[in-house]
């Protein structure tokens, strides 16, 4: 089974969806759309009537709702958001892992988004993080949901996560970054899917733009 994105040329690019089950991470650089893409598919969800949880390492409930309002979405039902501080999650993280693990059983979670990973992730060593985010996947494994996870992207190489661990214990990974052909000309929008494993999807860059309706992708387009 596959689960639209919310968003018709992401989907086709993915060959259908993402596989229910599976966890994929989202990478990309400051303002490039990566809780964009994440609110598009919450909202997908919520428009099936899944039941569906926001897991946000910046941003407080208020604020996601207005962000998502902004693009048309509504997420006041069958959504649950969650606001952790990266800095209590890191000194209780037992205790915060199993409440994920009671909080996704009891509301029967299908699609779950954690946004920004990176922000938990900069207070571990490399062998903490390794285990921070193999244990997240494990939790919405058992659950039975499919996820989304965001990171910021590699400063240096735009398509690897900042700290080279989340395309590792992904499912799929898509990219999404910006590119400009000279100083002074219009900064393009573009996505990639890397990895998506036993899908037969696109490994061709596609220009995308994100405006008042969320992100839409040119699938059928040339990255130019």
């Amino acid at each position: 089974m596959l689960l639209s994105t919310g968003i018709p040329g992401l989907d086709k690019m993915l060959g259908g969806g993402i596989p229910k089950g599976y966890v994929v991470g989202v990478i990309g650089g400051y303002g490039t759309g990566k809780t964009t893409l994440s609110l598009h598919f919450i909202s997908e969800g919520v428009r099936r009537g899944e039941r569906c949880i926001f897991i946000s390492f910046e941003e407080d409930e208020e604020s996601i709702i207005e962000t998502a309002k902004s693009f048309g979405m509504n997420l006041e039902s069958n959504v649950r958001i969650l606001r952790l501080e990266a800095e209590v999650v890191r000194d209780s993280f037992e205790k915060i892992e199993n409440e994920m693990k009671t909080i996704f059983t009891d509301f029967g979670v299908e699609r779950v988004v954690i946004d920004n990973i990176s922000v938990l992730e900069t207070l571990y060593s490399e062998r903490e993080r390794y285990k921070a985010l193999s244990t997240f996947k494990r939790i919405v494994k058992e659950s039975g949901a499919t996820a989304i996870i965001t990171s910021e992207s590699d400063k240096d190489n735009p398509l690897h996560s900042k700290y080279g661990i989340l395309e590792y214990v992904s499912d799929g990974l898509i990219v999404l970054r910006m590119a400009r052909g000279g100083e002074f000309e219009e900064v393009i929008l573009i996505a990639e899917v890397l990895k998506m494993r036993r899908m037969n999807h696109s490994r061709k860059p596609r220009p995308y733009t994100i405006s008042e309706r969320g992100m839409e992708v040119f699938e059928e387009a040339e990255v130019v």
